[in-house]
């Protein structure tokens, strides 16, 4: 390793803490930007095990030849079809269901693919879904709401 020459020169201290400042800066945008990623996974994951609960209700009641159920437990946050662990969702996701008269925090699907219909508003902060579920034709959807 030779010694340094006359023209060549080291960092400066000066340089050295605004380069240690522009990580830590780069590292909380970062921090925030995982963090609101998190939270959207979260969101999707949750919008998902709904529309999942619900699409496979109504497939198992096209197969099994009887009406199926697929359940919402607003207390315990949680949906769940026959056949299936319950599936829970956060604590901060607002959660309203619309359903036939009769059937409580249910929709019921029927062997020829109808449904009882209705849906489901989901809300966090100022995010807004709905999911819905077609009498006609039981078909489930989820949309963003503006």
């Amino acid at each position: 390793m030779r010694a340094p020459g006359p023209g060549q020169r080291g960092f400066t201290l000066f340089e050295l803490l605004v380069v240690i400042v522009l990580v830590g800066v780069a590292t909380s945008i970062l921090a925030v930007g995982i963090g609101r990623g998190l939270l959207v996974a979260n969101e999707r994951s949750a919008l998902a095990h709904m529309v999942s609960a619900l699409r496979s209700a109504r497939v198992q009641a096209i197969a099994s030849g009887r009406p199926v159920r697929a359940t919402f437990d607003l207390r315990a946050r949680q949906v769940q079809a026959p056949g299936r662990p319950p599936q829970a969702w956060p604590e901060d996701l607002g959660v309203r269901l619309q359903t036939a008269r009769g059937l409580g925090a249910a929709f019921e699907f029927y062997p020829d693919g109808a449904a009882s219909g209705g849906n489901i508003l989901i809300s966090r902060g100022q995010a807004r879904w709905r999911i819905g579920v077609s009498w006609l034709t039981g078909s489930v959807q989820l949309q963003a709401l503006p």
